[in-house]
C-alpha cells in the first residue's frame, strides 16, 4: 500500500509537506520549492509512495509516484 504526500499552502504563507491522513504537518516551509524538495526525499525514502503538489487555490499541480 502506498503513502501519499501532499505539498500544499498554509495559510497563504507557508507551504507544508502532509502526509494523507495525518493531523500535523511532517514539516513546514517558507517556499513552495523547499517543501518540493523535502517531499520528494520523503517519498524516496518511504516506497512506495506518491506526492501530490497543489498550487495556492488547492488545484492539483503535478503528481509523482515513487515506486519499490
Amino acid at each position: 500500500m502506498k503513502t501519499i504526500y501532499r505539498v500544499q499552502s498554509h495559510n497563504d504563507e507557508n507551504w507544508q509537506v502532509k502526509r494523507e491522513g495525518a493531523e500535523q504537518a511532517t514539516k513546514t516551509f517558507r517556499k513552495k520549492e523547499d517543501a518540493y524538495q523535502y517531499g520528494r526525499e520523503v517519498c524516496d525514502s518511504n516506497r512506495p509512495s506518491e506526492l501530490i503538489v497543489h498550487k495556492l487555490d488547492g488545484e492539483i499541480e503535478d503528481k509523482s509516484l515513487y515506486n519499490d
